[in-house]
């Protein structure tokens, strides 16, 4: 299916079965604050690491999705669960499936995709990525598998799964 509309996009109708086999995926994250949960206690402030957590006229929390890592923190630290995330994985293949995650178990780093630009490094919240010759290398210890580098990353040389 995803071939045809492919070949169909780009009027390749006959030739079909000359489109390579591909692997695409994409991961999808956003976070929803549930206003009529929200006491405004600040605890989920105090643990944002990226400072993307402020206040709204009516007190309850915003959440800067540009700022935001989707690290979980403020979650965790929620006393009465107004703070939802969402995660989403889109694979593919020859066909496509969405999956819902709760948490990311490890990150891929594809070396022959990168383009040392550093934009990863310089966007970590956690400093988890580090320059190792012309590419980069990520400490696992450090690394709290937000996404922020998969997000920013131009050429998606890291991915979470």
């Amino acid at each position: 299916m995803i071939k045809e509309i492919i070949s169909k996009h780009f009027n390749l109708e006959d030739n079909i079965k000359l489109l390579p086999k591909f692997n695409i995926v994409l991961n999808r994250r956003e976070i929803i604050v549930k206003e009529d949960k929200c006491i405004g206690c600040g605890k989920c402030r105090e643990v944002c690491p990226t400072n993307a957590i402020t206040y709204n006229n009516k007190l309850h929390i915003v959440i800067n999705r540009e700022k935001c890592v989707f690290c979980g923190k403020c979650k965790e630290v929620c006393p009465t669960n107004a703070i939802v995330i969402i995660r989403l994985r889109c694979e593919i293949k020859e066909d496509a499936k969405i999956i819902e995650v709760d948490k990311y178990e490890f990150i891929e780093y594809l070396s022959e995709r990168c383009a040392s630009c550093l934009v990863c490094l310089k966007n970590c919240p956690f400093h988890a990525i580090e320059e190792y010759g012309d590419k980069i290398r990520i400490d696992i210890n450090k690394c709290e598998l937000c996404g922020k580098c998969e997000e920013i990353c131009p050429l998606n040389a890291i991915i979470l799964r």
